[in-house]
């Protein structure tokens, strides 16, 4: 999760979108720069690259280190086996004792999930499919700061709406104040205490309906991207722990 659709890419992105704040800021020093060209095919390809070559990283630490890799999908076949399907065919594997690590997915509330594509988890919004002219983020946590970070950079207008009292809830706050300071500068508005009630397709935008400031606003974007967390991906097996 970290490597692949986590922690990695969105701080090569972070790394990446910097280089144009870092630009449009050195004015006061005397050195001014024309507006960037962004090739989102090239910047992804870049962050995928980076990907690649810390996978292959691992891979050659776990051969070092005598770590066996196997490519497949697993099924518990009883309290100390495991059935691997690959594309060589299957595999069996017995163990002692096993550790189920298989990550964790986005979560989405179905009150937000409408199968459109424009309503965006952090898996999504990693592919810098396109920089929309507004984007609302759902959630002030650091995927949804990070995430905003980046598109603001990259020129869309990003608003953060967060239901609690603060963002980055339990961080320290002397690190979260300086997160605050920027964004307030690279966003177009952060609103606390604010609650998400619906979405709806309208169009080429989402419709959304929220509560903010005591009054319930309805407001359209180009693209919304959820972060209000993730769920443990639960691993698929008919097996059941013998008593």
């Amino acid at each position: 999760m970290c490597l692949n659709r986590g922690c990695i890419p969105s701080k090569a992105l972070l790394y990446a979108t910097h280089q144009i704040t870092s630009a449009k800021e050195s004015g006061h020093r005397g050195i001014a720069f024309t507006a960037p060209t962004v090739d989102l095919a090239k910047l992804r390809a870049w962050k995928e690259n980076i990907l690649a070559k810390l996978g292959g990283g691992i891979a050659q630490l776990a051969k070092m280190r005598g770590v066996q890799v196997i490519q497949g999908r697993a099924y518990f076949e009883g309290s100390q086996s495991l059935r691997i399907e690959t594309e060589q065919g299957q595999q069996f594997v017995n163990y002692d004792t096993a550790i189920i690590a298989v990550g964790s997915v986005p979560a989405m509330p179905k009150a937000f999930d409408l199968g459109n594509p424009r309503i965006m988890t952090s898996s999504e919004a990693l592919e810098i499919e396109d920089v929309p002219e507004s984007l609302l983020v759902v959630g002030g946590g650091y995927i949804g700061m990070e995430m905003g970070t980046v598109y603001a950079a990259l020129g869309s207008k990003v608003t953060v709406v967060e239901a609690l009292d603060n963002i980055l809830t339990g961080a320290d706050p002397d690190l979260a104040r300086p997160v605050v300071a920027a964004a307030k500068k690279a966003f177009k508005e952060i609103r606390l205490k604010t609650k998400v009630g619906k979405m709806s397709t309208v169009g080429k935008q989402i419709k959304v309906e929220m509560e903010f400031d005591g009054k319930k606003v309805e407001e359209f974007y180009d693209r919304v991207l959820v972060s209000v967390g993730a769920r443990r991906t639960a691993p698929t097996s008919a097996w059941k722990t013998p008593p």
